[in-house]
């Protein structure tokens, strides 16, 4: 048995999870609630199965990403050759 197991997540995880950090880490969770009430009824994010928390990430991303870039959030700019630089400047 994997004692790291715990620590593998699915891209559908995965996703949530980025756009949760995002969401703390510049004060839009309220963001994910509504959405999570909009969509389910009910603000309880975390009760959300993972389908439905990638569900609730791929709705709610843009307005959050806008609120956090509002806030001063300055996502990754992506160079042709894949690379990521951490600003435009």
């Amino acid at each position: 048995m994997d004692k790291h197991r715990h620590l593998e997540f699915s891209n559908t995880e995965l996703e949530f999870l980025e756009l949760f950090k995002l969401a703390a880490q510049y004060d839009c969770l309220y963001l994910l609630d509504f959405y999570c009430y909009d969509m389910f009824d009910h603000d309880r994010v975390t009760a959300l199965s993972a389908d439905e928390q990638a569900d609730l990430a791929r709705a709610a991303r843009r307005d959050i990403v806008e609120d956090a870039m509002s806030k001063g959030y300055q996502p990754p700019v992506w160079t042709a050759f894949g690379g990521v630089h951490d600003s435009v400047c």
